[in-house]
């Protein structure tokens, strides 16, 4: 009798009272002939998160698959994930943090279907639809793949084009990725971009066509930061995430082109609408100008950087962005 495959689904929660209960029922009811666990990690929220995953645990009938632990003192996203990373048992691990949900009962059957059947795959993905929080409507984006395995690297350092809470990785290939970036992760941001590319790195990529997810847009929120120093600091560890990753694995430099250009038209324009010249100045000092002209192509930086942003450039370290928000 073979045996059939476990799958661990990793979710992380913080503050997330309003959302917590849509992100777990959409696991729990997931058909499957294979067992489910839910590792759910409460980073000491200081909202009601606690009251509705015990609700939950109690009152549902399939409460007994979460395995719950909230945490004394919160830790921090980035030690919380690898916290429940490690609590993780199965040879699968789906991801979905607790602000987002999945809307299909198949999701996960279907994933590890793929994995059971091809074992040079160490990640599936789904399309997925945008919910925007603070506007209350959804958005469905074109689906993005990549037909060749050889550009996936490539185009993910572009840009990245699978979202986390789609994702069913294989748990070997997963746990080797972690290692190598363990000591990265601390104190960082941006961990599913990370993850993927030492993913990708080691197996090949899968996608599946059809929506199965939706990921929740909320203001304030670590990816989408409202403070200038925390957008900062998200924005340019989104481009070394990419940079550091190339490096290490010894790629070629001219793919960050598009990721160099990316964080420097989100600093001009950033700075454009800045209210002040101390804002202005913070953003600026961040342009990754040695970086452009050691590794950005001629083609891609004509492309990117045109004469919008050189104009909003020129107006913002002028003043005149800060005098037209005034103006405002």
């Amino acid at each position: 009798m073979i045996p059939t495959p476990k799958i661990s689904v990793c979710m992380i929660t913080y503050g997330h009272e309003k959302f917590i209960r849509e992100a777990i029922e959409g696991v729990l009811m997931q058909e499957c002939d294979f067992e489910v666990e839910l590792i759910l990690a409460n980073d000491c929220s200081p909202d009601q998160t606690d009251s509705v995953v015990q609700d939950i645990i109690t009152n549902h009938p399939r409460g007994f698959w979460i395995k719950y632990i909230k945490h004394d003192s919160n830790i921090g996203m980035m030690p919380n994930f690898i916290f429940a990373m490690r609590e993780c048992t199965g040879k699968y691990v789906a991801m979905c943090e607790g602000d987002d949900y999945w809307v299909t009962t198949d999701k996960l059957q279907k994933q590890v279907e793929v994995l059971e059947m091809h074992k040079e795959v160490g990640l599936v993905y789904t399309h997925v639809k945008l919910f925007i929080q603070q506007k209350g409507h959804f958005v469905v984006n074109p689906a993005r793949f990549v037909l060749k395995q050889s550009d996936v690297i490539p185009q993910m350092l572009n840009s990245k084009f699978v979202e986390f809470a789609t994702t069913v990785f294989r748990k070997s290939i997963l746990d080797k990725a972690l290692g190598i970036l363990e000591k990265e992760l601390e104190n960082k941001v941006i961990g599913d971009t990370r993850v993927i590319l030492e993913v990708i790195n080691y197996s090949e990529l899968y996608y599946l066509n059809e929506i199965t997810t939706v990921y929740r847009i909320v203001d304030g929120s670590a990816s989408h930061p409202i403070n200038l120093d925390k957008f900062i600091f998200a924005h340019m560890d989104t481009y070394n995430c990419r940079k550091n990753f190339v490096i290490r694995n010894n790629l070629n430099k001219s793919w960050l082109s598009d990721a160099i250009c990316n964080t420097n038209r989100g600093l001009i324009n950033k700075a454009f609408v800045a209210k002040s010249y101390i804002d202005v100045f913070k953003l600026m000092k961040n342009l990754l100008i040695v970086d452009t002209l050691k590794y950005c192509t001629w083609e891609i930086f004509k492309r990117k950087i045109d004469i919008i942003i050189i104009l909003k450039l020129v107006f913002s370290v002028t003043g005149v962005g800060i005098i037209r928000q005034k103006i405002r």
